[in-house]
């Protein structure tokens, strides 16, 4: 802005009014209006705007730039995901700024990224060039055309290849996201961070903001940190609650103890709604398929793992996900108990010689497969009867 009091005062005069009686107009205090005629504290475009419709003039009487800048503001409307919702949130608290401000800056921010992700074909370049100089083999993944095309024409959120058996081709966007924040990691975190495929535009999702802020609120649990990140749990709605509970400011103490009870009371209610209907989806094959129904209840009793264990890869946000609904049925066999592999595998180890063995081959496993993909068909039916 490149306001310019002496034009206002200028224009003041012209309109025969008094400092006082354009501070009233605009209800504003004198002393503001003191600070815009002596030039020391510039009016903000809104103001501009009804400086000069009280004045009978436009803004550019007393901005000759204001058309170049702004012409008053714009109205914006997005839907976003809960994860960008809670990040919004996130920043409110850290640093104190509102959406309409992260908005503002958006484009500027997106310009950086999108920058950075049109370098990442160079960069792997760079990297392939080392490795070969040093005798190592080349890091680059196949695929690596699509993106130096990706690169050249500027498409940031990369190219999606048409051959996703043999090559892969990254969202540049997401790779430089990932690359960026590893510069600030004492800030920011990434394990999470879901990204998005060639040519889709990536979100939140996953992606910490404040690492501090979010062990804080998350009281150092994985799962709901995780959940804050991923938006399972909306931050703008529990701190609403809050504060018309309290009817007044929220602390950070206050605003972490009432997200850890939210999250625990709704993942309760939702476990249990899923209870009710896998007691149900129950009933409705055993009516159907009872001597099925009886054979499958006593292989997964002897041969699956109980509720709540879990392979190595599945996230915290996977376990939850499981737990809040038992209706998935997510059983996994203990191929501890399959007598007939274990035997295989016992007899090949005694040979010393490397022979491949699979869980797959018992007959067991294969059994409680078909069972599984049979009461998979069935409870497309039994969900389609409860719509």
């Amino acid at each position: 802005m490149a306001f310019k009091a002496e034009l206002l005062k200028m224009r003041l005069k012209e309109e025969g009014k008094t400092r006082d009686e354009l501070a009233a107009a605009l209800k504003k205090h004198k002393r503001t209006v003191s600070r815009w005629l002596a030039g020391t504290n510039p009016p903000k475009p809104k103001d501009l705007e009804a400086i000069a419709r009280v004045l009978r003039c436009k803004p550019q009487d007393f901005d000759p730039f204001f058309a170049e800048i702004a012409l008053g503001e714009v109205s914006i409307q997005a839907h976003v995901s809960a994860a960008s919702h809670n990040a919004y949130e996130l920043m409110r608290w850290r640093y104190g700024v509102s959406q309409k401000q992260i908005i503002e800056l958006a484009p500027v921010l997106f310009s950086i990224v999108a920058g950075h992700a049109l370098k990442v074909p160079g960069q792997d370049d760079e990297v392939a060039r080392l490795a070969f100089k040093n005798g190592l083999s080349d890091p680059r993944l196949q695929g690596g055309h699509l993106e130096d095309q990706a690169s050249k024409l500027r498409k940031c959120f990369g190219i999606e290849t048409s051959n996703p058996g043999t090559e892969i081709s990254r969202n540049l966007f997401s790779e430089a996201i990932i690359r960026l924040s590893s510069q600030v990691s004492n800030y920011v975190d990434t394990k999470w961070f879901v990204g998005a495929a060639a040519e889709e535009a990536p979100n939140a999702a996953g992606y910490i903001p404040d690492i501090e802020l979010v062990e804080v609120l998350s009281g150092g649990q994985p799962q709901l940190a995780e959940a804050i990140s991923k938006g399972r749990i909306r931050l703008s709605s529990i701190l609403q609650q809050l504060k018309e509970g309290k009817g007044g400011s929220v602390s950070v103490e206050e605003f972490a103890e009432a997200i850890r009870v939210t999250h625990a009371q709704g993942i309760e209610d939702q476990r249990k709604v899923g209870l009710k209907k896998l007691k149900a989806w129950r009933a409705f094959y055993a009516e159907r398929h009872p001597e099925l129904a009886r054979e499958y209840e006593d292989l997964v009793a002897m041969h699956c793992h109980e509720e709540g264990w879990y392979p190595e890869h599945y996230t915290n946000d996977d376990r939850v996900r499981n737990w809040v609904d038992p209706f998935q049925e997510d059983l996994h066999i203990n191929e501890d108990t399959l007598v007939e592999y274990q035997s295989r595998k016992a007899k090949a180890s005694a040979k010393g010689a490397f022979t491949l063995v699979f869980a797959f081959e018992d007959p067991i496993y294969r059994r409680l497969q078909e069972l599984w993909g049979h009461r998979a068909e069935l409870k497309k039916q039994f969900e389609g009867d409860r719509s």
